[in-house]
């Protein structure tokens, strides 16, 4: 309807915005500094999910990249945070397509070995799948070298045997031993999966910047000279229970985000509708000046400015 176009929805006529809420019959939204801003909603973000479902009679799924909680800890957020969902199916989260592909792709009689936090072995295990590794320190000790390292832990067979994926997700105790245990195990299976929660290189504060999970596969991906595949946005895959159940049409479902790079570009790759909102790092100012990024159908300052046409 705005393909592309970044039209600010509060200079339309209120019949444009009514017209354009009755093309889609879906939404997806993103949750990180769209919904919520780490453990506080954002003002009036509730109040229009709510009544997008209440008043106007859409699906709602909530989206994440977040790899530190499982689907259902996700779930519970929402909830606590006035979001009315119906159960943790309408999450789509990382750590839960993590599973369901492991479930359709791999023999999960086999082990994952983690480089990542605990939330992603939880997921595993209430599946059934066994893990080590997540949200466990490894570092090369001070008196040992790594030869010292490399022989003890890599020289026999055990090291690698029943290992079926490789997952890596955000990890504070990221360190060489990891790199090297995850680049053994790669580099000696290569029917190995190898997943990684989401390929999100900085995360972005008001006073500081620090090291997404991004940053922490390319280290093994260069190592291991594979690619990690990635189970959160902008892959097109995480959508794809929801479109083999019949649940949503591409066409007529909305993608709502605060990131050009990761939310726009997802709807496109699945074919959305998009609105991006100012609440995170980009404005429309932001999209006049970088005509490089990918641009959304239509943007809002913020989700609460949508509340008066529903």
């Amino acid at each position: 309807m705005f393909k592309a176009s970044a039209t600010n929805l509060l200079d339309l006529q209120p019949e444009q915005v009514n017209s354009w809420l009755q093309s889609f019959d879906t939404i997806i939204s993103d949750c990180d500094a769209t919904l919520w801003h780490d453990d506080k909603a954002i003002e009036g973000a509730a109040d229009v999910l709510n009544a997008l479902q209440t008043r106007a009679g859409k699906r709602v799924y909530l989206i994440t990249n977040n790899g530190l909680k499982t689907r259902h800890e996700i779930w519970q957020r929402a909830q606590r945070l006035g979001f009315q969902l119906p159960n943790e199916t309408h999450i789509i989260s990382p750590t839960q397509t993590i599973v369901d592909y492991l479930k359709q792709t791999t023999d999960i009689t086999k082990r994952a070995y983690v480089v990542g936090n605990a939330a992603i072995a939880r997921e595993l295990n209430d599946a059934g799948i066994e893990s080590f590794g997540a949200g466990e320190p490894e570092q090369l000790q001070q008196d040992v070298k790594w030869q010292e390292f490399v022989q003890r832990e890599f020289s026999q067979p055990a090291a690698v045997a029943n290992v079926g994926a490789v997952i890596v997700g955000w990890d504070e105790h990221f360190s060489y031993c990891k790199i090297a245990r995850a680049c053994h195990i790669l580099c000696s299976n290569k029917d190995c999966a190898f997943l990684v929660t989401n390929k999100d290189a900085v995360h972005k504060y008001p006073s500081y910047h620090i090291p997404g999970t991004g940053a922490f596969v390319a280290a093994i991906e260069a190592c291991a000279e594979r690619e990690a595949l990635e189970m959160g946005k902008p892959n097109p895959l995480v959508l794809q229970p929801l479109l083999n159940s019949g649940a949503l049409q591409p066409e007529r479902t909305l993608m709502i985000g605060d990131c050009c790079k990761i939310d726009v570009t997802f709807a496109r790759n699945c074919n959305l509708q998009s609105l991006l909102v100012g609440t995170g790092s980009y404005q429309l100012e932001t999209l006049h000046a970088n005509p490089q990024l990918p641009r959304p159908d239509v943007f809002l300052p913020k989700l609460a400015n949508l509340l008066p046409y529903i």
